[in-house]
């Protein structure tokens, strides 16, 4: 047993994380949540999952054309 004054040292597990960014177009918000429900059903099982959802209208001209990947 440790001494009152003595701190221990749990070590905590190896934790990463994984992230997927994915950008497409859609015809309309009802796809996109079509889409995201699917999402959704696909990483039920995985508890600390967190997804960041968002519909925007597509960037039109050059340079933010370029950051979508030419969408």
């Amino acid at each position: 047993m440790p001494e009152p004054n003595e701190t221990t040292k749990n070590p905590l597990p190896k934790q990463e994380i994984c992230t997927i960014r994915i950008v497409f177009p859609v015809e309309s918000d009802e796809q996109a949540i079509g889409f995201k429900r699917k999402i959704d059903s696909l990483l039920a099982d995985i508890n600390d999952s967190v997804i960041q959802f968002s519909i925007m209208s597509r960037p039109t001209g050059g340079r933010a054309d370029d950051r979508m990947g030419g969408l």
